[in-house]
């Protein structure tokens, strides 16, 4: 049952990095925007941007960087469960022989 209480507990701490790592991008994306409309404002730059376009990229930039995060954190903490359970039955096995 421990087992399942840590594998549930580095799903939680995946959760965690994707929604950091996704606010990331999309705050990035907030200020990429106000950047480049503030450029348009100076003049310094010939087309208004959209902010539906400028915001549909960081949200899909975020989506991929947070996931791929996300499931190598999950991945790693999953993966020393497996090893410390399976260290953990090799020994037991090896006391009854």
């Amino acid at each position: 049952m421990r087992a399942r209480a840590l594998a549930a507990w580095w799903v939680v701490v995946g959760v965690a990095v994707w929604s950091g790592f996704f606010d990331l991008y999309v705050s990035r994306g907030a200020r990429e925007y106000g950047q480049r409309h503030a450029e348009y404002a100076l003049h310094l730059s010939p087309e208004e941007p959209s902010m539906t376009d400028v915001m549909s990229h960081a949200k899909r930039d975020g989506v991929i960087a947070a996931s791929l995060w996300a499931g190598a954190i999950v991945a790693c903490g999953w993966a020393t469960i497996w090893l410390r359970t399976s260290r953990r039955s090799r020994s037991h096995s090896r006391g009854s022989l």
